[in-house]
């Protein structure tokens, strides 16, 4: 299958359509796809999603996609990888860190085909600050990437949030304090300095002999239980619904190798089965 390639860190265009002529493809970019208008189905990893005027789709690298048109339609793409995050020319501020740790965010807990957003006050700040990014990006009077880049910013802010609020949602505790833990270790999962017991106890105003003895009150597992497993739900994850060799997947995920990845994986997943939800995390 054929993967697009961008030279380009960040990207942005808006056709109006009456018929899909690409065939499925990959890309090793990060898509925003909003419908301004239109509708039809959309093709993800061999899944058929309709729809409609005002729906938002994330789609991470390397998922395959297509689109079906029913009406005609006009789209406008966002594509964008890390590189656009890094500090701009006029040396103003720097979004690297932060991009990438949501990048496993948007990577691997997205995965619940079709629209992204289910708030009705998140749709629409979305919705006028994509408009306002292809705005600025066709600006003829120059566009300007700092502000482009603070566009993006409070964009995928809201996304991460919406993610975190699912997350939240399909994972209830009883308390604040250990589902902000939660939260801030899902956020920064392959960031071993800031999964150090001192670096949680810092954040969570802690003490650091506390901190594993309070996790397992509130979670009834160890922290590092907790992290391995949720490691594991991303490699699950990307193996089942992405098209990315194992061999990729175990070294973006830092694993050893493909087969030190496949046997952790069956630890936590015994034969047959076919969920996340196994792992409880």
């Amino acid at each position: 299958m054929r993967v697009e390639n961008s030279a380009q860190p960040f990207f942005i265009t808006r056709e109006e359509l009456q018929e899909w002529n690409q065939r499925p493809h990959k890309h090793n970019f990060f898509e925003l796809v909003y419908i301004e208008a239109g509708s039809g189905k959309q093709c993800i990893n061999h899944s058929l999603i309709p729809y409609q005027q005002d729906n938002i789709f994330l789609l991470p690298p390397y998922d395959c996609h297509s689109f079906e048109i029913a009406e005609p339609t006009t789209f406008i793409f966002i594509r964008f990888n890390g590189l656009f995050f890094k500090k701009d020319s006029m040396q103003m501020m720097d979004y690297t860190e932060w991009f990438q740790n949501l990048h496993y965010i948007l990577s691997s807990y997205n995965r619940q085909p079709g629209d992204i957003i289910h708030s009705a006050s998140d749709k629409n700040m979305l919705v006028h600050l994509i408009k306002g990014v292809y705005e600025e990006y066709t600006n003829k009077r120059g566009q300007s990437d700092s502000i482009i880049r603070g566009h993006m910013f409070a964009l995928l802010n809201i996304l991460r949030r919406n993610f975190e609020q699912t997350f939240k949602n399909d994972h209830p505790v009883a308390e604040k304090q250990i589902s902000d833990i939660l939260q801030y270790i899902q956020f920064n999962l392959f960031d071993n300095e800031k999964l150090r017991i001192e670096a949680i106890a810092s954040e969570f105003h802690l003490s650091a002999t506390y901190v594993s003895e309070y996790f397992k009150k509130k979670t009834g597992e160890t922290l590092k239980e907790y992290v391995l497993k949720s490691r594991v739900n991303v490699a699950h994850s990307r193996l089942k619904h992405s098209d990315q060799t194992a061999k990729e997947i175990a070294y973006e995920l830092g694993f050893t190798d493909a087969s030190h990845m496949a046997k952790v994986i069956k630890k936590y997943y015994p034969a047959g089965a076919d969920s996340c939800t196994t792992l409880g995390v």
